[in-house]
């Protein structure tokens, strides 16, 4: 009687990096949602001389996309592999975060139990907002700024841009999945499932109106004498958005231009 082997797991993407020779350890992972007053934490934590991964860094390395997108697809079981590959551990984590000490938000956030599973001795920080303020605040600037239909016309002529875009059509769907019952109740539940998962004494739940006093307490830091920074509002936000897609179109043109010369 014949029998069918064992189908082994997929390799990996991650796999083809080398393991990093001498990774930070992982101090801080900030795992709130996005438009949550990260970007200002990050700032203040650069002050405190903290090494700070934040996706919109991928805009000079976008060879990582590939490795997030696949990270968040084994963290989640999307894979259609009928028997998929392992989700990553410290070691694959540290190859793409081994430079740095703070993990800020997205993408780190789609895969948190990951993180924090990899990273025992690392805080916890919680970033916090009213949720209603929060559900207005991500559909007038992370909802407008993927709406522009022209985007999948002009973002493949960028190289960067490119990737990013295929990136935040990932996230979108993302969303979709892991919001059956809407963004809002997906919020709550996040930090619900966070306060559960994470020990208390190592968790800070954090508003950045707070400034800087909780926050050094929480990491054992003296007050800086400088004003805690506030950065990244909805104004900045739909700039930057605006700037990604002003890159692509003339990318775009610089092609296009260079057809028509050549075929001139």
């Amino acid at each position: 009687m014949s029998t069918n082997p064992t189908p082994t797991p997929q390799t990996r993407l991650i796999d083809s990096l080398p393991v990093h020779p001498h990774p930070k350890e992982m101090q801080i992972l900030i795992l709130g949602m996005p438009r949550t007053g990260v970007s200002s934490l990050r700032a203040a934590l650069n002050k405190l001389s903290y090494t700070t991964f934040h996706g919109s860094m991928m805009n000079q390395k976008p060879h990582l996309y590939p490795y997030w997108t696949e990270a968040i697809i084994l963290h989640d079981n999307l894979s259609s592999s009928p028997n998929p590959p392992p989700a990553y551990t410290r070691q694959d984590y540290d190859k793409i975060l081994g430079d740095y000490d703070v993990s800020c938000n997205l993408p780190g956030t789609f895969v948190w139990r990951d993180l924090v599973d990899a990273y025992p001795n690392a805080k916890i920080i919680l970033t916090c907002r009213d949720v209603d303020k929060w559900c207005k605040s991500m559909k007038e600037s992370v909802d407008q700024g993927v709406k522009w239909w022209s985007w999948d016309f002009v973002a493949p002529f960028h190289p960067v841009q490119g990737a990013w875009w295929k990136y935040q059509k990932f996230q979108q769907r993302l969303r979709k999945r892991i919001a059956p019952q809407g963004e809002r109740q997906a919020y709550i539940d996040h930090y619900a499932d966070i306060r559960e998962y994470v020990d208390e004494e190592r968790l800070l739940e954090f508003d950045v109106k707070g400034g800087w006093a909780p926050l050094c307490e929480f990491l054992g830091k003296e007050v800086p004498e400088e004003a805690f920074p506030h950065v990244n509002d909805r104004d900045g936000f739909m700039v930057a958005r605006t700037q990604r897609w002003w890159k692509a179109w003339h990318a775009m043109c610089y092609v296009c231009f260079n057809i028509v010369i050549n075929i001139a």
